[in-house]
């Protein structure tokens, strides 16, 4: 029985000691590990793109001809946020619009911002979604909101990521929800 003990323990130690190399790291637990990531973050940027670009991919655009030349012009349903900075009958047909967050903090700083710079008409509206467009003048004519875009742009304060600056036809305005009485 002493002799059954012993090649027990030694078939237990060889069995052992073969399977030590299989949990050793290699290269491809790291790629299998790196592509499960990738598609995990693949997925989500899917699902971003589905939920905030809905309303983005319905923006149209055209171009407007105007006495100065012509002027390339997006439009898109907003209305002016509550706490934004502005009221809704400051919001005309043509809004220049200076950023784009998904956050209506980081809208409500570069409005804050815009106004300690010199731009103190900045306010921040909406779409349906909500994704939050800071507007830095409204206007009702196109030409004077494509002036007002290259004066701004020509200013150079204020860094900008595509595609802002860009003029916003805020002809299809949303009405603020009425409030409960």
């Amino acid at each position: 029985m002493k002799a059954i003990g012993k090649t027990s323990i030694w078939v237990a130690t060889a069995i052992i000691f073969a399977g030590l190399p299989a949990c050793k790291t290699s290269e491809a637990n790291y790629r299998e590990a790196y592509e499960k990531t990738i598609a995990a973050r693949d997925a989500e940027a899917s699902l971003d793109s589905t939920i905030y670009g809905t309303q983005r991919r319905q923006m149209t655009s055209a171009t407007i001809e105007t006495a100065d030349g012509n002027v390339e012009v997006r439009r898109q349903m907003v209305k002016v946020t509550s706490d934004g900075g502005g009221l809704p009958e400051n919001l005309k047909k043509y809004n220049v619009v200076v950023g784009q967050f998904k956050q209506l903090f980081n809208a409500k700083s570069l409005r804050n911002r815009l106004a300690d710079g010199g731009y103190p008409s900045a306010f921040v509206v909406e779409t349906a979604e909500p994704y939050y467009y800071i507007v830095l003048a409204s206007f009702s004519d196109a030409a004077e909101a494509a002036k007002a875009m290259e004066e701004f742009k020509a200013n150079g304060a204020f860094p900008m990521k595509e595609p802002c600056p860009f003029i916003l036809d805020a002809t299809g305005r949303r009405q603020p929800k009425a409030s409960a009485r």
